[in-house]
């Protein structure tokens, strides 16, 4: 089995736009771009998995995901991912996975957090 037939999804990597300012006041926004489509496989981590806190303004339900790229995927620690109709934010720099022939993949950490 190859890994390219284990890449059942399809994600919009998004990446942000440095120096993005509002028109009014000037002041940095975060924007990004309009994203490139990738396969990809994506799966709740095993670790972190679901959390839910209680706050007083409502609760926040954070759910953590591990998302598998092509090695020469755009993606980076300040990246969206757009999966469907979630939006999960990459936390961390992603880690490039190797072979013996070179780069093989790319493994991301990512968070959807809802609520607030």
């Amino acid at each position: 089995m190859s890994f390219n037939s284990l890449l059942i999804h399809s994600v919009t990597v998004k990446n942000r736009i440095s120096g993005a300012t509002d028109s009014r006041y000037g002041d940095e926004v975060e924007t990004y771009d309009a994203g490139t489509v990738y396969n990809a496989r994506v799966q709740m981590s095993d670790v972190g998995g679901q959390q839910r806190e209680q706050l007083e303004g409502g609760d926040v339900i954070s759910t953590a995901f591990e998302v598998f790229l092509p090695a020469n995927a755009a993606v980076f620690g300040t990246s969206e991912i757009v999966w469907g109709t979630r939006i999960l934010h990459v936390t961390g720099e992603p880690a490039i996975k190797y072979d013996g022939n070179g780069p093989h993949h790319i493994q991301v950490s990512a968070l959807e957090v809802l609520g607030g």
